[in-house]
């Protein structure tokens, strides 16, 4: 492994087995698992009957993720925040708490932060870049690199602090598109997705609902 795919991978800890993890047995079955970063509080998720999921981070950081093979395309889903991470930026590493985003991790042959985030999850060991839709970290409309893996990860920032809470918002993104803007190139196949909410930089309450992602 190269320095610079170490340092990627450091932050990240073990996916946790379905007994550790303490999930809804519901997402479990769904193929959901739970990925911490190492040395952070965990973010908390829960699911309903509707199988919307909620997403509470308590000055805490976790990732839900579960294979999701496809081709990139339309990808669909609705969101809904109820309190609010504290205003953050996203280029800017160790201020980059958000409310909730939505990752879509892609197959390559390049490793990085995102190789790290699914490892154990797939016999493959796929590596890949990573595109990362927020709520929080800046203005909507802003599109900026993955501090974090400039090379492998893009973030779209589809709301930012002028998104009503208590209120659902429905968002459709050009998978393909967003990531032929990010890298100049055509997406490969899409192998996982994860849901996240960020608060262990500054600290605070984040409460999030979305509705499972669906191509459309």
């Amino acid at each position: 492994m190269s320095p610079r795919r170490a340092a990627l991978a450091l932050p990240f800890a073990a996916p946790l087995t379905a007994r550790a993890q303490g999930l809804d047995p519901r997402l479990v079955d769904a193929g959901w698992r739970l990925q911490p970063v190492r040395g952070r509080g965990v973010a908390q998720f829960a699911v309903d009957e509707a199988g919307v999921i909620t997403i509470t981070a308590r000055d805490a950081v976790g990732f839900l993720l579960r294979p999701f093979p496809g081709v990139a395309g339309r990808l669909a889903w609705r969101w809904r925040v109820e309190s609010a991470a504290a205003p953050s930026d996203a280029a800017e590493r160790g201020a980059d708490d958000r409310s909730a985003a939505l990752h879509v991790l892609f197959a390559a042959t390049s490793g990085g932060l995102f190789s790290a985030m699914r490892r154990g999850l797939t016999p493959e060991g796929m590596d890949g870049r990573g595109l990362t839709y927020s709520w929080g970290g800046g203005p909507r409309g802003r599109r900026l690199p993955n501090p974090y893996a400039p090379r492998d990860g893009a973030l779209i920032i589809l709301r930012g602090a002028e998104a009503p809470l208590g209120t659902w918002l429905s968002e459709t993104v050009d998978v393909a598109a967003d990531y032929r803007a990010a890298f100049g190139e055509a997406a490969p196949a899409v192998t996982h997705l994860a849901l996240s909410a960020d608060t262990d930089d500054r600290g605070g309450l984040a409460v999030a609902r979305i509705t499972p992602p669906a191509w459309q």
